[in-house]
C-alpha cells in the first residue's frame, strides 16, 4: 500500500480529523515525488527512506 492508497482508506471515514490526515499523506507524497524527480535530474540517486527524513526535518523547520 502506498501513501495514496492509505489516504483514500483514511478519508472513507467520516471525522475531519481524518481527512485532514489524508490530505497529510498526499502532499508529503507530492513533495516526495518532487524531490525524486529533482534528484534524478542532477543526477544523484536516493533512497525513500533517507528523503522520508529531509520531509521530516523540513516539515519540522517550517512549524517553528
Amino acid at each position: 500500500m502506498n501513501a495514496y492508497e492509505l489516504a483514500d482508506l483514511i478519508e472513507c471515514a467520516c471525522c475531519a480529523y481524518q481527512k485532514e490526515a489524508g490530505a497529510m499523506l498526499r502532499r508529503q507524497a507530492d513533495e516526495i515525488t518532487v524531490l525524486h524527480k529533482i534528484l534524478g535530474y542532477e543526477g544523484v540517486a536516493v533512497g525513500q527512506d533517507y528523503l522520508d527524513e529531509c520531509v521530516a526535518e523540513l516539515r519540522k523547520a517550517s512549524e517553528k
